[in-house]
């Protein structure tokens, strides 16, 4: 089968796996590249010095950019169909991008649940891209994100509930977050392989360079009072990350699992870290092992995954259906390949009867499905009106019967009763106000009955909670305000707290 060539473009480096397909899914290494484009002064000088071997020119490219190219925001649609997503996607990105609509080519990935992914890449940016590479290498089939990319080659095998993908690289850091087998998410960390280099340089009082020579060969001790402090503040930032996911409903799980990748996950440090901060397990990515893809002998020393996921996943991405991001769409739409299809007629074949098969066993099992899940969503309707509503004689009409239900109990329990303008958002709204922003606090309950407000979170050290006790006591909607008992949480980090707070 023809040769592919996965281009991993980054802002530093360039990388490039020449790849020949094998299957529908497999493929070999014939060889591999990384080219530094400072080195080069340029992406297209550093295409330019790539082409001048032959077996990079003059054949498909799958090219995927950083993450932090790309703006990402979740849009709810009321319907799926393709052919209407595309049609009113861009109107509903407008008001959420700092860049005018016309100016940018989306495309959207489907979570699992409800929603939708979209990824948002500058037309300035996608046309330099083509530009330079087919200038210098061959057609441009694929613009991706290195992050989706990787994530939808995975095998299904190495996927948990939820997973982090960390791509760490030597000028910035993403995590793909993945669950149900989906990329849900995808997020640019401040943090990068040259913050550990310079923190090393700090810590031995030598220069940039001999700190970058150190990290490379590990001779290092485990103790680094700079280097270290960058690894824990990456940690926080993803652990605060993984619980803002989970307030606003975008994850619904902890992680089962972290995969690293990328220069900076080699930092030993960095994954013992990161292996220290959460319960789940953190491995490094080997996606070359495991996609079994073969290699050639004479590369074999220089093929070093953690360098190389992204772009291999590139190249496997020319024969996976996997949905991830192309913004080669709209005006940039590839032209047609120049592929000797006669070679795949075979392989077609093989699709179409397998097509055909699916089709078959789809209309055969949809009804029995479908009634599967009806009986299923009736029983888990039946289940929360039983605990929503243990009291009801018989359920006839859920819906009308929960309303009823909720209004009656806003009687019973006067939610703003004597302040009838006041909300929960009003009194959230109040706390935010009267707390100190440099506090790292995260209330995890809030109820409020009979003009009594109960809080309850965690705080970093008992001195913050009296300091938020005695900011909310300066309010005038608030009478008193009650600091219960304190506790260390499980982990010993934090402290469980609580407040009771009475309404003027």
């Amino acid at each position: 089968m023809p040769n592919v060539l996965g281009l991993e473009i980054g802002r530093s480096t360039i990388k490039a796996v020449l790849m020949a397909r094998k299957g529908l899914g497999g493929g070999r290494i014939l060889d591999a590249r990384i080219l530094d484009v400072r080195d080069s002064e340029g992406i297209g000088p550093a295409l330019q010095k790539l082409a001048e071997d032959k077996n990079f020119a003059g054949i498909p490219c799958f090219v995927s950019v950083p993450s932090q190219d790309v703006l990402f925001r979740h849009v709810r649609l009321p319907f799926r169909d393709d052919n209407r997503i595309r049609k009113t996607l861009l109107f509903e990105l407008e008001p959420l991008i700092p860049l005018p609509i016309e100016n940018v080519i989306a495309d959207y990935i489907a979570l699992p649940r409800e929603g939708l992914l979209v990824g948002a890449m500058p037309k300035e940016t996608i046309r330099e891209i083509i530009e330079q590479v087919e200038k210098n290498l061959g057609d441009v089939s694929v613009i991706d994100t290195s992050s989706s990319a990787l994530a939808v080659q995975i095998p299904d095998h190495k996927k948990t509930s939820v997973s982090i993908i960390l791509d760490i690289g030597r000028n910035s850091t993403t995590a793909a977050f993945c669950e149900n087998e989906s990329v849900i998410h995808i997020r640019s960390l401040a943090f990068s392989g040259e913050q550990i280099t310079l923190a090393m340089a700090k810590d031995f009082s030598v220069d940039r360079n001999r700190a970058e020579q150190l990290k490379i060969s590990g001779d290092y001790p485990e103790a680094m009072e700079k280097a270290g402090e960058e690894c824990r503040g990456l940690c926080s930032e993803l652990k605060n990350t993984v619980e803002f996911m989970k307030i606003n409903g975008v994850l619904h799980n902890d992680p089962a699992q972290i995969l690293l990748t990328g220069g900076g996950a080699l930092f030993g440090p960095l994954r013992k870290e990161i292996e220290k901060n959460f319960t789940c397990p953190v491995e490094l990515l080997n996606l070359i092992s495991a996609r079994q893809l073969e290699v050639e002998k004479n590369i074999m020393m220089r093929m070093n995954p953690s360098l190389l996921n992204a772009a291999a996943a590139n190249a496997l991405r020319s024969s996976a259906g996997k949905k991830s991001f192309n913004f080669r769409q709209g005006e940039f739409t590839a032209r047609p390949s120049h592929l000797n299809f006669k070679n795949h007629l075979r392989w077609a074949g093989i699709l179409a009867a397998v097509i055909l098969l699916l089709a078959v066993v789809n209309q055969i099992l949809d009804y029995s499905l479908k009634m599967r899940q009806i009986g299923g969503i009736k029983k888990d309707i039946a289940r929360i009106f039983q605990k929503s509503f243990p009291d009801a004689p018989s359920m006839v009409d859920p819906v009308q019967q929960l309303k009823t239900k909720i209004e009656e109990d806003k009687k019973t329990f006067g939610l703003g009763e004597g302040m009838p303008e006041a909300t929960t958002a009003d009194f959230l709204k109040e706390l935010s106000a009267l707390i100190s922003p440099s506090l790292e606090i995260v209330f995890t309950a809030l109820t409020y009955e009979n003009r009594v407000i109960s809080v309850k979170g965690e705080a970093k050290t008992v001195d913050d909670v009296t300091l938020i006790k005695d900011a909310l006591a300066k309010s005038k909607s608030f009478k008193e305000v009650t600091m219960g008992p304190t506790s260390l949480t499980r982990d010993g980090g934090k402290v469980d707290f609580s407040l009771r707070i009475e309404v003027q």
